[in-house]
């Protein structure tokens, strides 16, 4: 972990009301998963930096980015940052996806689809191209496709049908499992909205598919100093503990190791 000021090298408009803002380096290597707090250098408007994973990355650490939808005074001001100017990076926190899964199904709705360039990238080098599923309520929504043409094996899901496969995300990945381009024994790795992750996991478990999920829980500090982002949790990697800091043993958790509360 180290905190140090980048440059804003520009902020890329992805469409849908995203944007991937480029920083130059150095960027120390990361892993999928791993995340960044993030903060501008002058006129920051809010109390605490803001927690994104690291969208993409030069081979060299020369620059990396950060997949970001505005949707607060925080967000607002990191897209708002001009060229040039200074954003502050403290990273890369938290635990990765794991290492030892070869061949991943990835699953990612809206900017949950952060943690996969890296992934393809990785799997792209090592010969393999990734299978990814991206949802959207419309075509314009799958911010940051393009970004992956050419390093995966991409399955898009519309919720209106303008793009892909009609109809959410979970839905595509049942479609996947009956035609049988996924397959029973499989591991899934998802980031996006807490319903869509929910749901994601609930059909692994009743398909016999492992389900590791990346939250994205609020986080303040993001290195187990507030205990802001504790989640219950379960399992032997916890010792005991009821509840976890997820940016410490998160944010990717195995889904088992999470515990739902009903009612």
């Amino acid at each position: 972990m180290q905190t140090r000021v980048h440059t804003l090298r520009h902020c890329r408009d992805l469409g849908g009301g995203s944007f991937a803002i480029e920083v130059d380096g150095p960027i120390p290597a990361t892993l999928p998963g791993q995340f960044y707090m993030l903060r501008t250098e002058q006129r920051w408007p809010v109390q605490l930096p803001r927690p994104f994973s690291l969208y993409d990355r030069a081979a060299d650490g020369s620059w990396g980015s950060f997949l970001i939808k505005p949707v607060g005074e925080g967000t607002r001001a990191l897209c708002a940052s001009r060229p040039g100017e200074g954003i502050v990076l403290n990273g890369p926190l938290g635990q990765p996806f794991p290492q030892d899964v070869v061949d991943p199904i990835c699953v990612a709705g809206g900017v949950g689809l952060a943690p996969f360039l890296l992934l393809a990238r990785q799997a792209k080098a090592n010969g393999r191209d990734l299978r990814l599923l991206f949802g959207g309520r419309t075509r314009e929504m799958l911010s940051g496709m393009e970004d992956f043409a050419g390093l995966v094996r991409l399955h898009a899901s519309t919720d209106d049908g303008s793009h892909g496969f009609h109809g959410r995300v979970t839905a595509l990945l049942d479609d996947l499992l009956q035609k049988g381009v996924v397959k029973a024994g499989e591991t899934v790795f998802c980031c996006g909205p807490d319903p869509m992750m929910h749901a994601v996991a609930d059909l692994c478990g009743k398909r016999g598919l492992r389900c590791f999920l990346s939250l994205e829980t609020y986080m303040a500090c993001g290195y187990g100093v507030c205990n802001g982002c504790t989640v219950k949790v379960q399992g032997p990697r916890f010792k005991g503990w009821p509840y976890s800091r997820t940016c410490m043993e998160g944010p990717v958790y195995d889904a088992c190791e999470l515990v739902h509360e009903h009612g």
